[in-house]
């Protein structure tokens, strides 16, 4: 197969180009402008609701159906009850209208409406610090979308102008408005200017370190190339998305990550071996191997062409087997009950597949028409400083090098650096016995946000409007309900619980309110007050829902599902690496290593969050949907350079040579693509924690450590040192899983 590509895409280039061109117009119009039917940014959402069909998804969409429409509440604050309620009472009769009389306004409350201030109405509606009110917006039935935020729009101006008004008496008021829509649409700002600034730190970086590698701007430029393509097409696959299924605002910055960073990774061994290709067939047709002697033009062709249909034999075997190993390590994020997770596996998987196409067939096509321009040296490697750079850490590798060397050393003691390494990899994981998974979405609402701030001063300041900590529905009356509220009464730190009420008009259905005054609404106290309700047996059915509900739900849902996908994962992995080497022992022992490996960067990410270290925020919990995914795709990237260097190793063990011997050979050849790669990925990673989002800083960090580590500590010390103690036993199977391999054998 690879053979016909590499022929295909060498031969036809611009075939190859117009393909994705076409491809890449067609996403892009669609993510961007969305063929009348709304951009990708225009369609995705925030879901409140992470499960479906548990209690607290059920729970939600209880208590949440209304025939109003949107409700906006604009905060007031900097003013001073005690003195100037009189005065501001005639300040709304005043302006009342100018809010109600909105375009799309339905109706407006507020607490000087009512006679008297002391009545339980009203001070709802008032701070408790006296500094503030509250006013309460209902918009039109029935707007959606574009209406929608005009709507609000305009209830903005209205709000301006109301401040303006009230700091001509009051120099410190302040109005802000808040709604669903609005802080929806604060979070996807924000994941707007994260993803923009990811990619300005983290591309530029990349591009100066392939520069360095490659020693050229041009050949350097092609991995950028590749990834932009791939990430452009994985938006247009997220838009498609959003036609069945919600699709959350922060899929949109994993899938930029995934797609960067693969996009790199296979670029990098894709244009690093065609140049090693290039120089084996420069010699082979009697030109220096340094491109210090051009050929002409049309034996220059016939050169590129056989070099990279040489490459695309080779390196894209192992570019397409590592997407592989990734994408099934995606898989089991399909397999989860949570949409949000079923969304990110679908649209890595695609992103990943993509990454690898455009690797072995748009790269390899634009270098083939680059033709000479790849031959000749860089006027970069002209450069004194510059030259000695680019020798000491580009893509020349011999055959012997600092490689072959580290391995030989650790040949020699393989045993004690087993023992060095296991010990700093459990250190490193330890702290995952602290860890605490946390789902909350106004965790994601930017600081200082004018949403974040009206948000925030409700919750400190109107505990009559403040979100309940536990949402109780009951399949009872009102009025029969006494002991389920008593039972609730008896909760810890419990600051208040609303009266029974009907449920939507429902009245033989019951919905109560419990407030409990802690730090973490969705810590253990309340999560285990929330299980506790759930085997409570009344008498009758109820629903417990709230935040930590939700959080509990998600994290439940994971934990019943993940047998199924580690099953699918470990399985698929174990028989992609099978059918690349015809070992049994290779796939456990790289199952089991890099799963050491990614405890290890878990626990160091999860030190880091919770103490707030290296200018990290520091959080009450790790993001639980953040933890999966690094899981998953930190698997996958550590199965990335497994095959990486495995590949290359393997390659010259069947050429004839020992088991240490094509350790060393592999790990020398390989050796400064997996640290380039790594070093430029991590950059990629590092570019996207400059963002205010915290699950995205956590996942930045996150995968950068675990490339680090697995680049560093696993693959130049762990396996080579394990593969030496084994010897030939790395490459053993029994003879019946000899007879499958060489029928179904997937690599060479």
């Amino acid at each position: 197969m690879f053979d016909r590509l590499g022929k295909s895409v060498a031969r036809h280039p611009w075939r190859a180009i117009i393909i994705w061109a076409v491809v890449l117009g067609g996403c892009l119009g669609a993510a961007f402008w969305g063929f009348g039917q709304g951009g990708i940014f225009e369609r995705i959402d925030n879901s409140v609701s992470l499960v479906p069909g548990s209690d607290s998804d059920e729970v939600n969409r209880l208590t949440s159906v209304s025939t109003a429409g949107e409700t906006v509440t604009v905060v007031v604050t900097g003013v001073d009850l005690t003195t100037d309620a009189a005065d501001l009472a005639a300040f709304m009769a005043d302006h009342r209208g100018d809010l109600a009389d909105t375009e799309s306004v339905a109706s407006e409350f507020d607490p000087f409406q009512l006679p008297d201030l002391s009545m339980p109405q009203a001070q709802g509606l008032l701070s408790d610090k006296k500094d503030g009110f509250v006013i309460a917006l209902t918009l039109d039935e029935g707007l959606k979308n574009g209406h929608l935020a005009a709507a609000e729009s305009r209830v903005g101006d209205a709000v301006k102008t109301l401040q303006a008004d009230l700091r001509a008496s009051y120099p410190d008021a302040t109005a802000r408005m808040m709604s669903t829509e609005q802080m929806n649409t604060a979070v996807m700002d924000q994941i707007k200017a994260d993803m923009i600034r990811g990619e300005a730190v983290g591309l530029p970086v990349a591009l100066i370190l392939l520069i360095i590698v490659f020693g050229g701007v041009l050949v350097a430029g092609m991995p950028i190339i590749g990834a932009l393509v791939a990430i452009g097409i994985g938006m247009g696959t997220l838009w498609a998305i959003t036609f069945s299924t919600s699709v959350e605002t922060f899929t949109i910055n994993i899938t930029t990550i995934i797609g960067l960073s693969l996009s790199v990774d296979y670029g990098l061994l894709i244009v690093s071996r065609y140049r090693e290709e290039l120089a084996e067939t420069l010699t082979k047709y009697g030109y220096p191997h340094d491109g210090s002697r051009i050929p002409p033009k049309q034996e220059a062709t016939g050169i590129v062409r056989d070099a990279m249909e040489a490459t695309i034999r080779t390196a894209g075997r192992t570019v397409f087997f590592s997407a592989l190993t990734i994408a099934c390590a995606l898989c089991a994020l399909p397999v989860m009950r949570a949409d949000m997770l079923k969304v990110i596996g679908a649209s890595g998987i695609i992103v990943t597949l993509m990454a690898v196409l455009t690797a072995t067939t748009l790269v390899p096509a634009i270098m083939v028409l680059m033709r000479r321009a790849t031959i000749k040296p860089s006027i970069i490697t002209r450069v004194p400083g510059l030259r000695s750079v680019v020798k000491a850490v580009g893509d020349s590798a011999s055959d012997r090098g600092f490689f072959s060397r580290l391995a030989h050393w650790v040949h020699k003691h393989p045993w004690l650096i087993m023992i060095v390494v296991f010990l700093i990899l459990l250190t490193m994981a330890s702290p995952l016995r602290g860890l605490q998974a946390r789902t909350v979405f106004t965790d994601y609402l930017p600081e200082g946000h004018q949403v974040t701030t009206a948000y925030q001063t409700i919750e400190a300041d109107y505990p009559g409007l403040e979100a309940a900590s536990i949402i109780v529905v009951a399949d009872r009356e009102p009025g029969g309900v006494n002991d389920l509220y008593e039972h609730l009464s008896e909760l810890a730190d419990v600051d208040y619980i609303s009266a029974p009420t009907a449920l939507n008009d429902d009245e033989n259905r019951s919905v109560i309110n419990v407030h409990i005054k802690v730090d973490n609404q969705v810590g253990p106290q309340i999560s285990d007050d929330v299980k506790d309700l759930r085997s409570y047996d009344p008498g009758y059915r109820i629903l417990v829902g709230g935040p930590a509900a939700l959080q509990h739900d998600f994290i439940q849902s994971i934990l019943d599902m993940a047998p199924a996908g580690l099953a699918i994962m470990i399985g698929a992995v174990f028989l992609l690496m099978f059918l690349m080497t015809g070992s049994l022992i290779v796939p456990i022992k790289a199952i089991i290593i890099n799963s050491l490996s990614l405890l290890a960067s878990l626990g160091a990410t999860t030190f880091i969050f919770m103490n707030g270290f290296l200018g990290m925020p520091k959080v009450m919990g790790m993001e639980t949907f953040i933890l999966v995914c690094t899981a998953c795709f930190g698997f996958g990237l550590a199965m990335d350079y497994e095959v990486f260097l495995i590949s290359r190793v393997k390659e010259y063990f069947d050429s004839g040579l020992s088991n240490d011997a094509a350790v060393e050979r592999g790990l020398q050849r390989s050796g400064r693509i997996i640290t380039s790669a790594a070093a430029i990925i991590v950059a990629v990673f590092i570019g996207f924690t400059f963002g205010e989002m915290i699950p995205i800083k956590e996942i930045g960090v996150a995968l950068a450590i675990t490339v680090i580590t697995d680049a560093t500590l696993v693959r130049m010390l762990l396996v080579p040192a394990t593969m030496t103690v084994l010897g030939q036993w790395n490459w053993w199977a029994p003879k019946p899983l000899r007879w499958v391999y060489g029928k179904l054998h997937i690599v060479h």
